[in-house]
This record gives C-alpha cells, structure tokens and sequence, in this order.
C-alpha cells in the first residue's frame, strides 16, 4: 500500500494531487460564495456550526479542537465574531477562567442563511459530477485517511 522506505509512487503523488486541487478549488468556491452572499467567510461559517452542533455553546479550546485550528486562530474568529454580533463569550459561574463562545439569534439565522449557500455549491460543484456510488467511497475514503491521521496540533486558518 506504501511506496518503498517512504518514498511516494507516481500513482499516490497523483492521487494526492487530485485531492488537493479538489479541495482548493471547492474551498474557493464556498468561501467567495459567502463572503459574496453573506460578508462571512467559510471559517467563520465553520465556527457558527461548530456551535450549533454542539448546542449552541462550547468552551474555546474544544472549539478550537473541533475546527482543527488552532486556540489563537480560534480566539481571532470569535472576536471577529462578537463584533459581528454572531457569537458571545460567557464566563462560567462554576470556573471563571473558562471562557465560552455562545452562539447568538443573529448567528443562528446566519448559519441557517448560509446552508442553501453550501448547499448549491456542494452541489453544483461536487455532488453533480459524482453518482452515489463515487459519493460513497470518496466519503469512506476520506474518512479512513482522516481516522488514520489524528490531530497533528495548531494549523493557523490565515487570520
């Protein structure tokens, strides 16, 4: 499955190829869409929906955790955030130095304004040229690369 002593075979440098302009070209899309659409980017909309799948609030390191970002990355989107009226920072009564983002009706009726966004371009420039089947395994198959590649620490998201 691997090249020789870690040396990568001219099929897996392809493959890797085509999973990174992939995700380029899909990243652009959806982050001009929403700055277009919406004046939010696609890390903002992540922090919004990291939010909300986790019942509206999370402290900030597990929110970091959750966008692969790291703790400062985070800190900067949630200020960008507050300003915007998106999210809040609540203090917990129980341990004061936890600090939490809490998302807001106004990020709440963000996110629910940028799922059609995602939607369309999903859609539009992904889903349409794959049938189900490709759906599948591309869906098992990044799931497998993502699960035998755990955290690898802080990635900064350019803020």
């Amino acid at each position: 499955m691997t090249g020789k002593q870690g040396k990568a075979t001219r099929d897996q440098l392809a493959a890797w190829r085509a999973l990174y302009r992939a995700d380029s070209l899909l990243f652009a899309h959806i982050n001009n869409q929403l700055r277009t659409s919406l004046g939010l980017t696609y890390f903002e909309r992540e922090v919004l929906a990291a939010l909300d799948q986790s019942g509206g609030r999370l402290r900030m390191a597990p929110l970091a955790d959750a966008l692969m970002i790291s703790r400062s990355g985070t800190t900067r989107l949630v200020t960008k955030l507050e300003k915007d009226g998106l999210v809040q920072r609540a203090t917990s009564a129980e341990d004061r130095r936890a600090t939490w983002a809490e998302l807001t009706p106004a990020g709440q009726k963000m996110l629910s304004d940028a799922r059609p966004i995602i939607d369309a371009v999903v859609s539009t420039f992904f889903a349409d040229y794959l049938d189900t089947a490709d759906l599948r395994n591309t869906a098992s198959a990044l799931s497998r690369l993502a699960d035998a590649n755990p955290g690898i620490g802080e990635f900064e998201c350019g803020l």
